[in-house]
């Protein structure tokens, strides 16, 4: 059997581009989630792994959907294979069920977690750089009237959410600043 596994990093992107794959691919069941890469604990990829038997095939659309780094990667296609499960990246044109093939996936999968860890050294180097420059980090306070605010208002028995409503400020807000002295 032919099973997908679709996953887009956030809510805002879609999955249409890697939809249409699956179809031309004839892609008879698919698993589809909105989850980081980067967790290795993501349930429809889970879903999908514990409904492949021996002799199926997972199709990803790139091998980035599988994993970002080469540990997760590996360690999937190593399962794969001593399930004799077959397993086709469409973009890359792989399939394990090669040496060169397997060779490739772990080329490819050194490369996109590459990609993340510059991805991340670039987002550090900004923040020392704004931090270095006087630019606040994190999230500005909120004003002290409103610090009074929640805390009057959660002597008085409002709840989170209420007090978070109320001010027009989030739960987590009003939570941080309920604690504080």
């Amino acid at each position: 059997m032919k099973v997908g596994y679709m996953r887009v990093s956030t809510h805002k992107q879609n999955l249409n581009t890697q939809r249409e794959a699956f179809k031309k691919y004839g892609v008879e069941k698919v698993y589809e989630e909105k989850a980081s890469g980067r967790n290795t604990n993501r349930s429809e990829l889970n879903n999908a792994i514990g409904y492949l038997r021996p002799g199926d095939t997972l199709y990803i659309y790139d091998l980035s959907r599988l994993g970002r780094t080469v540990q997760q990667v590996m360690k999937l296609i190593d399962y794969f294979s001593q399930k004799n499960i077959g397993f086709v990246s469409i973009k890359e044109n792989l399939d394990i069920t090669t040496p060169t093939g397997k060779m490739i996936v772990g080329i490819l999968a050194s490369i996109n977690q590459m990609q993340v860890e510059i991805q991340n050294e670039k987002i550090r180097e900004g923040l020392a750089n704004a931090k270095a420059n006087g630019k606040q980090q994190g999230r500005k306070s909120i004003p002290i009237e409103k610090v009074r605010m929640i805390k009057a208002l959660d002597k008085d028995g409002y709840s989170n959410k209420e007090i978070a409503e109320t001010l027009g400020i989030s739960r987590r807000t009003v939570i941080k600043y309920k604690c504080t002295s």
